[in-house]
């Protein structure tokens, strides 16, 4: 798995002892008793498991550390938990968030640098659980743009992937034998599916464009580029350009659509009425679920989007947790529950609870058909993880700049432009551009 040479080689220092500026003296505090706060976003089967790894800890724990979870919504609402906390200074001690958020609770105080735990000689990881961790997706949650100089602001302890699900079936009858690797045999694929009809007559649709930020940075990275380097944003690249043009001749060629309600994207393709979409990983229970209604019968598969040289690139999103500043006993009893998340048992028991992916590298092996509690999602979720371990796929993940949310936004108007609304892509890209410019500029100051 490769991600900015740069950004691993800093989470590869952080493994080596020392290699921080002086840190506060842990040696004397003491967690004993402490309680931690835990504000967090799960639902179902992820806050069943989280709460099942609570418990564990919460009776394991030699210093009797009490872990307690509060649900707080959405990601979205947390983050407006967050800000309210803030200002009232009545905050939790652990908090959930994604690169954006943790940037900017730490810009309000309210993020600590994890450094100073993880290398901490009585507290902090051993080399051999330093070197057990996952370097690419742990680096994701290190800040290196100013106004930041290397913090790691939260600690990865899932995530998921975004892949291109295909019709195997369908593809077949199309007269394709593997997925595309390629953008030319991307386009084509989705063009004969646009031309094609099923079994009972209905129209096969091509390729499904959600509008979806995520879904266009994806792109952008397939074709080698990314949308946020060197502390700007870059919407009139290279890359950039091309994706917005793809989108655009798919679309008026009649070889990509806009699906007509919320993650119909997938829900077309259980209904066997378009050959692939993009997925997250988090989705492939709804796809079998949406197979086991719709009667469909189909070979599935995941696999990357399709890439230009040298590119091939699987986007990672990494929900994160924050430590919060608060007294030096708390924050190290809230560091012990985030180590704990990270040993392989604990990683793998989430995994296998949640469905989503861990950075424990060892917890793989403890992922089995055997032990995975849904045999049905146990072979995508593997091909998923196979793809995030492959040395020759790059790992994207999406800016971790405070402005990245309102941008989000922007670049779903952007798609709309060039797709339902015809503009010209250089036009529409310059005026992304030049907003996103705005906005990063004000979120800086």
């Amino acid at each position: 798995m490769k991600l900015s040479r740069v950004v691993v080689i800093l989470f590869a220092l952080l493994l080596v002892a020392g290699t921080v500026m002086a840190q506060d003296d842990l040696s004397s505090v003491d967690p004993t008793g402490e309680t931690v706060v835990y504000w967090h976003q799960f639902t179902e089967a992820q806050a069943e498991t989280m709460q099942q790894i609570v418990e564990g800890f919460n009776s394991s724990n030699e210093w009797g550390i009490t872990v307690e979870m509060v649900h707080q919504g959405s990601y979205n609402e947390i983050r407006d938990q967050m800000s309210a906390a803030i200002i009232a200074g009545e905050l939790p001690n652990l908090v959930a968030a994604y690169q954006n958020d943790a940037a900017s609770y730490y810009l309000s105080n309210a993020a600590v640098d994890l450094r100073k735990y993880i290398d901490d000689p009585t507290w902090g990881l051993t080399e051999e659980e330093r070197a057990g961790l996952n370097e690419g997706l742990m680096a994701v949650n290190i800040f290196n743009d100013p106004p930041f100089s290397g913090e790691m602001l939260a600690w990865t302890h899932q995530n998921s992937a975004q892949v291109l699900v295909v019709n195997n079936t369908m593809l077949s009858e199309l007269g394709y034998d593997a997925p595309p690797t390629t953008f030319e045999e991307f386009y084509e694929i989705a063009c004969a599916a646009a031309e094609a009809t099923g079994p009972n007559g209905e129209d096969i649709m091509g390729f499904p464009l959600t509008g979806d930020a995520s879904e266009f940075e994806a792109f952008v990275a397939s074709y080698g580029g990314r949308i946020f380097h060197d502390n700007a944003y870059d919407f009139t690249g290279e890359a950039s350009i091309a994706t917005l043009q793809l989108f655009q001749d798919m679309y008026n060629d009649g070889c990509a659509y806009i699906p007509d309600r919320a993650f119909g994207n997938t829900g077309d393709f259980a209904l066997g009425l378009n050959p692939m979409s993009t997925s997250s990983s988090a989705g492939f229970t709804f796809i079998i679920s949406d197979f086991a209604a719709s009667g469909v019968e189909a070979e599935w598969s995941v696999t990357t989007l399709p890439y230009t040289e040298g590119n091939r690139t699987l986007q990672v999103y990494v929900p994160s947790i924050v430590l919060v500043p608060s007294t030096p006993e708390k924050e190290l009893a809230s560091w012990l529950f985030l180590k704990y998340l990270v040993t392989p048992e604990v990683a793998a028991t989430w995994s296998a609870g949640s469905a989503y992916f861990n950075p424990v590298l060892a917890s793989a092996d403890l992922l089995t058909e055997d032990t995975f509690p849904n045999p049905e999602l146990f072979p995508y979720f593997s091909a998923t993880l196979a793809l995030q371990n492959d040395p020759d796929v790059n790992i994207y993940n999406a800016p971790q700049a405070v402005s990245y949310g309102q941008v989000r936004n922007l670049i779903a108007q952007a798609v709309a432009a060039v797709t339902t609304g015809g503009e010209d892509v250089a036009t529409v890209a310059e005026r992304l551009q030049q907003e996103a410019e705005a906005i990063h500029a004000e979120s800086l100051e």
